[in-house]
């Protein structure tokens, strides 16, 4: 036996950040932009919101939503079940945030929901399908 130690493999680094790459501080920016020109429209009279616009902020949770599923496809390389799950996710809160913000009835909500996550579930298999794939 030798005294030398064994050697081993050198850790991979991480690749450096883009320059410009903000993390998801882009669709921060994003929403606020839309919240703003939202609010502009409702204050010219062009859109009116209703007395529940607090419903925007059912919004910033589909769009984390969304944002988590985009973090989760970049880090996998692929379209994971866990992305999938936040796509799901993201599109029940923007029907959700809909029906109370533009006070529609429950009556066609119900039907809505449904359809969002069908579509969630069928986006995330085919996505998954298409990685495999590739």
């Amino acid at each position: 036996m030798s005294d030398e130690a064994p050697l081993s493999t050198p850790e991979p680094e991480k690749p450096a950040r883009k320059k410009g790459d903000g993390g998801g501080s882009w669709m921060i920016g994003i929403i606020l932009i839309l919240l703003g020109v939202a609010f502009l429209l409702e204050q010219g009279n062009y859109l009116e919101l209703t007395a529940n616009w607090w419903a925007v902020f059912i919004y910033l949770a589909a769009f984390a939503s969304f944002a988590n599923m985009w973090r989760a496809y970049r880090s996998a390389g692929e379209f994971t079940s866990s992305a999938g799950g936040s796509l799901t996710w993201g599109l029940v809160l923007t029907v959700v945030a809909s029906i109370f913000l533009f006070d529609l009835e429950w009556d066609l909500g119900w039907p809505a929901i449904l359809i969002a996550v069908g579509i969630g579930i069928l986006a995330s298999y085919l996505l998954r399908n298409r990685s495999a794939q590739e």
